[in-house]
């Protein structure tokens, strides 16, 4: 999201729509993977509805 668009509930708004389309169209249910420390995109998904349900860690060397 733009900066300057933040704080408008625009992404909520969009995950919202594609989880719908998703539904509807191709699965029963949705699951995606975020970053810990991307708060902004994990309280768009929580106030979608998604609910953490499993931690993993990511190793880079």
């Amino acid at each position: 999201m733009p900066p300057h668009r933040r704080g408008e509930g625009l992404a909520t708004a969009g995950m919202a729509a594609v989880v719908q389309l998703v539904r509807e169209r191709i699965a029963p249910s949705v699951s995606l993977y975020v970053n810990e420390w991307n708060h902004a995109a994990r309280l768009a998904y929580e106030r979608v509805g998604f609910r953490e349900s499993a931690r993993f860690a990511t190793v880079m060397f």
